[in-house]
């Protein structure tokens, strides 16, 4: 009988950038919905206990084994390391961390290196399509990734076919292997969540719009507070929900910037920025809104589309061809920075409150099919 593969994956909690995180969260859960001996073992590397703990305890998938991301030396191990190097230019102790295949990985660290089989991961081309939203070093940097991956000839996943296409179209010689992993999301039971309270907690009144995302100037927030200013000099006013980390270190005026529009267009009663929430307020939140909105210029497989699809939630979304390939014909669809279009779908939402745009299939399926595309994705690799 061959032995089970020693599965590792790296985790980081990050809340700028914090659908990293729900990535690897969402990852694990699925494994959840495998039949038990099915399921797979993995071995976390995070650099802090406590980041393990608290993924535990998120995921509740009991086959997780904790393994620190940097290997840990004692004093003794250290200073026996210092000596050696003076003297032979070299380490003594040398501790590697005893894994067979790794993902996901944008760079291969040097104390990784001797791991066999690993898997790079690629979300988006942001880069290349918005490069004035990064420095100049930041566009190298990620340039410099990508060219070391097809050097590496490792296979390399991709979170959408939009993902891939663009890679094909910018490194058309790459001969790695190329496997697109389409995550989705799970949610904990929500029905004991009260919306009252929550839109108690947070002073929100009436029926809302929601828009869950991070404040970075590709999320494209202001085409929602345009949107709002032309429906208000119509006579129809709405109100607009914003969460999310407000903080982008690319423009660190842009979350000022937006709502210093509102207070322009005196629409601060109408529009609300809570910040970083608790999951489940926002999630209680998206559920009962009129609709999620989501105006990106770019996503590489949106985390809020999931959000939404699992919940039944009706959208409308920025044209991009990664949205359409989330929700096919299963949404409102506007050009991003086309604001009267943005207010007109808004509009539609309106007049046809009932009007939720279901989904033909369970999204149970959904999870199924992203923990069994990562069983196939560690066994042929």
């Amino acid at each position: 009988m061959a032995l089970q593969k020693r599965v590792g994956i790296i985790y980081n909690y990050n809340e700028n950038w914090i659908g990293g995180a729900y990535y690897i969260q969402n990852l694990i859960r699925s494994l959840n919905y495998l039949p038990k001996e099915e399921q797979i073992q993995l071995h976390i590397l995070t650099k802090y206990k406590q980041e393990f703990e608290e993924l535990k305890k998120v995921t509740n998938y009991s086959n997780l084994k904790f393994v620190q991301y940097f290997p840990q030396y004692n004093k003794m191990e250290r200073g026996l390391n210092e000596l050696s190097k003076k003297v032979f230019k070299k380490k003594c102790i040398e501790k590697k961390i005893k894994l067979d295949w790794i993902f996901p990985l944008y760079a291969v660290p040097k104390h990784l290196e001797h791991i066999k089989e690993m898997v790079f991961w690629i979300p988006d081309f942001q880069e290349k399509y918005l490069p004035n939203f990064f420095s100049a070093e930041e566009v190298n940097n990620r340039q410099l990734y990508c060219q070391n991956m097809v050097a590496s000839d490792y296979p390399i996943v991709f979170s959408s076919q939009s993902a891939l296409n663009d890679f094909n179209t910018f490194f058309p010689d790459a001969k790695n292997k190329k496997k697109v992993l389409q995550f989705a999301v799970i949610h904990p039971d929500l029905k004991s969540n009260d919306i009252n309270e929550v839109k108690t907690k947070y002073n929100i009144e009436g029926d809302y719009f929601f828009s869950p995302n991070q404040f970075w100037q590709h999320k494209n927030q202001i085409a929602i507070i345009e949107a709002a200013k032309i429906l208000k000099e119509q006579g129809i006013v709405v109100k607009i929900i914003f969460t999310g980390k407000e903080h982008d270190y690319r423009n660190p005026d842009y979350t000022a910037n937006l709502k210093q529009k509102v207070l322009d267009y005196q629409l601060e009663n109408d529009i609300l920025f809570l910040g970083f929430i608790d999951r489940m307020d926002q999630l209680v939140l998206m559920k009962n809104a009129q609709a999620i909105i989501q105006p990106s210029l770019f996503e590489g497989w949106s985390t809020v589309v999931e959000d939404a699809k699992a919940v039944n939630q009706t959208l409308i979304v920025s044209n991009l061809a990664v949205h359409k390939e989330q929700l096919e014909n299963k949404a409102y669809y506007f050009a991003p920075n086309d604001y009267d279009e943005l207010a007109l779908r808004m509009i539609e939402v309106i007049n046809n409150p009932v009007n939720k745009l279901s989904f033909d299939l369970d999204y149970t399926e959904n999870i199924k099919k992203f923990a069994l595309n990562l069983k196939s994705l560690i066994n042929k690799n």
